[in-house]
């Protein structure tokens, strides 16, 4: 990583870090803001997919269709052949989702042969397909952004199981998710799940 982009992500982190615990001390009191609940502009952030899921592995669809900043629809046949790590997210977490991508860009700066990293929003209020893109780029150039509809967002969020629900806090909101970080084969399959805060080493090991 150039020395300014590593400067970025201290930056990132560093802001993380002195915001945790105000954000913790709003979620702890926060009120979660159902599909169609109090506050109409999130209608439909609410995702049903599984809460909890003994096998990682077991009935999870690995496919999407989403959109990269320039409004083009990415689906996740156009990575294979090289490995993919996947993550979900939002620009404004303060502390899991820069762990995460921090990760996944150290591993794939690590990796000689082909493979992405990429970082789904789960915030369309907030999170344009282009800031998303922002976003992931700080952490490394493998790294990228996307979003799009609330349609695609909650199909790719219900085919990797995974569950965010947005829930209002003192002065604005705040988004609670699935932070797994999955890994997809160069044949377009699932390899395995990481935990968010899964070394780039550990990674790395997967990946060769």
């Amino acid at each position: 990583m150039a020395r300014t982009d590593a400067n970025r992500v201290a930056v990132v982190l560093a802001s993380a870090m002195l915001c945790l615990p105000r954000i913790a001390a709003s979620q702890h009191s926060a009120s979660a803001v159902t599909a169609r609940g109090a506050h109409d502009s999130h209608e439909d952030h609410l995702v049903a997919g599984a809460r909890e899921f003994s096998d990682p592995l077991k009935d999870i669809v690995v496919e999407f269709e989403l959109t990269d900043r320039d409004g083009n629809v990415v689906s996740l046949r156009d990575f294979r052949g090289g490995y993919v790590l996947l993550g979900f997210g939002f620009t404004h977490c303060p502390a899991v989702c820069p762990m995460m991508a921090l990760n996944m860009g150290k591993a794939l700066r690590d990796m000689e042969s082909e493979a992405a990293g990429i970082f789904v929003s789960v915030d369309r209020e907030r999170d344009t397909p282009a800031a998303t893109d922002d976003y992931a780029s700080r952490f490394g150039e493998r790294m990228l952004g996307l979003s799009g509809s609330i349609e695609q967002i909650n199909a790719v969020a219900n085919n990797f199981k995974v569950s965010y629900v947005v829930t209002k806090t003192q002065n604005n909101y705040t988004v609670q998710h699935t932070s797994n970080v999955f890994l997809i084969d160069p044949q377009g399959s699932l390899a395995d799940v990481f935990s968010f805060s899964t070394p780039a080493e550990t990674l790395v090991e997967a990946m060769r």
